[in-house]
């Protein structure tokens, strides 16, 4: 009995070696690269797309071996790899890349990915390893687009992209196969053992869904999972232990406060003005992320595309004032700013399994009372309301990926909810100054116009303000110390892409 015994932990040894846990926070709706801009991280461990990141962010060959764009950036022209699988052994070819595009801006298929896509005029196949696409206009961000995962033609070219069960039970090209979903708990993925870009080095993966940062945590130290991002409020609980190693990641990752312009009050942008200089930012940053963060100004803060100079509110209670007596405000005998006999009052809505976001709107609440402006804080599960049709949310976004991304979609007039349903635009923001810098952004050729634009952009938020910038995030991602092979990499929402190497990943 003994020697079986010793026999069966040798063997579970074994196999723990083989193996890695991975918490993360997000859970996909679908895991289908159709219906996610910010490449989950099962999505990006399953599928391929035709180009990849490497750790500094720069574009490098995936599924294409080679490219060619052309002088007036209309027509890009692939050379695919030839010697890639399908994870159920059929042969990836040019005929999967013209599916995947052609599905990606169907409109029919509701992919959040749409935007990225709908200026494709053709997707022609030269041969079976060999693609041409042309754009209707110019898209200098189609490169870092494609990045984007590769469908199988032969599984999905008779299906619904929308219902089909695939997107529960996926097929793709990447460093892991899928075996498993137990929603709410785990993905299961298994090495693909055809991976063409190396050998992969655990056997197994399973990411656990793990929403609560203390919880993740207590689990690290349990030794049930390998790796996590940890909220730098638990970090002292690592700091010191041997078992451990703590790796700090920059991110694009900002937290802000989202106004509904279809508000009565907020509507006003002398409103939403003054409660920009209503609020202490830095403090924020000082009491709550721990250092793990800086202030917020635009959403374009940790891009190339950032201006070096760009206009910030300081923390101006008197200016705030002004502000608010212009719009035609007055203080009541409660210290409360009303007109026509209303108080000025709003909701805050936050979700209430994102500790983070809770703090910053209770501390919202209560800069905005010591200012003389009533709210109230609705803390409820995330996908429980709906984002466009509350007063104000504690918003996340925020691309490591092309400046196009995350503005584009979140801050363009066409974007609103109202008009396209796969938009991200939930304040119903509408700028024409905003729309043609972004417009004239997306479509230059020229990085140093495409950043004059983007300067333009970010300006004009400051005038008009959709929102109120709070703070960007770093990610702190705590590990075993046994596990090799993990290269930092700038986070993308929610420290989407700390597992952009993971089949490199083992334990010793």
């Amino acid at each position: 009995m003994r020697i079986l015994a010793l026999m069966l932990c040798l063997l579970y040894a074994l196999w723990a070696k083989d193996m890695l846990i991975i918490g993360v926070e997000n859970e996909a709706v679908k895991i289908n690269p159709a219906y996610s801009e910010d490449h989950d991280a099962v999505i990006g461990l399953i599928f391929s797309g035709l180009v990849r990141f490497d750790e500094n962010m720069k574009v490098q060959p995936d599924l294409a071996k080679s490219w060619s764009i052309s002088q007036d950036g209309l027509v890009y022209e692939f050379e695919l790899r030839d010697d890639v699988l399908w994870h159920d052994g059929v042969k990836f070819s040019a005929k999967d890349v013209k599916f995947s595009l052609e599905a990606f801006k169907n409109p029919k298929n509701n992919a959040e990915i749409y935007v990225n896509f709908k200026d494709i005029k053709s997707v022609e196949i030269l041969n079976d390893y060999k693609v041409k696409i042309t754009l209707s206009k110019p898209f200098v961000a189609f490169l870092d687009s494609l990045s984007a995962g590769i469908l199988p033609a032969h599984l999905l070219e008779k299906e619904n992209l929308n219902t089909s069960k695939f997107n529960q039970n996926p097929v793709g090209t990447g460093a892991f196969k899928f075996e498993k979903w137990k929603k709410g708990e785990y993905v299961s993925l298994s090495a693909n053992e055809n991976f063409y870009l190396g050998k992969v080095k655990s056997k197994k993966l399973i990411l656990r869904h793990i929403n609560d940062a203390n919880v993740a945590a207590v689990e690290l130290k349990n030794s049930k999972i390998d790796a996590a991002l940890i909220d730098s409020s638990l970090l002292k609980t690592f700091e010191g232990d041997k078992k451990f190693k703590i790796m700090r990641e920059k991110s694009a990752d900002y937290r802000a406060l989202m106004f509904n312009l279809e508000n009565e009050f907020l509507k006003d942008k002398n409103v939403r003005l003054a409660l920009n200089y209503a609020v202490n930012k830095q403090a924020i940053v000082d009491n709550i992320l721990h250092g793990y963060g800086f202030v917020a100004s635009h959403p374009l803060q940790n891009s190339w595309a950032a201006p070096k100079e760009f206009k910030s509110y300081t923390y101006d209670m008197k200016k705030a004032d002004e502000l608010l007596l212009k719009a035609g405000f007055k203080k009541n005998a409660k210290g409360l700013y009303e007109k026509n006999g209303k108080v000025l009052s709003f909701d805050i809505y936050t979700m209430s399994n994102d500790p983070l976001r809770v703090s910053l709107a209770g501390i919202l609440q209560s800069e905005f009372k010591k200012f003389g402006v009533e709210t109230k804080v609705v803390a409820k599960p995330s996908g429980s309301f709906d984002y466009s049709k509350v007063d104000s949310f504690l918003i996340g976004w925020g691309s490591p990926y092309d400046p196009d991304f995350h503005t584009y979609r979140v801050f363009e007039s066409s974007q609103d909810t109202n008009k396209s349903p796969i938009g991200w635009n939930f304040g119903h923001y509408n700028d024409e100054n905003v729309d043609k810098a972004l417009e004239k952004a997306r479509n230059s050729l020229d990085s140093k116009e495409r950043k004059k634009h983007y300067a333009e952009f970010i300006n004009a938020l400051y005038e008009n303000p959709p929102f109120i910038f709070l703070t960007y995030l770093d990610f702190a991602l705590v590990y075993d110390a046994n596990l090799k092979g993990v290269k930092p990499r700038i986070l993308g929402h929610h420290g989407v892409g700390f597992t952009h190497n993971a089949y490199e990943w083992s334990k010793n």
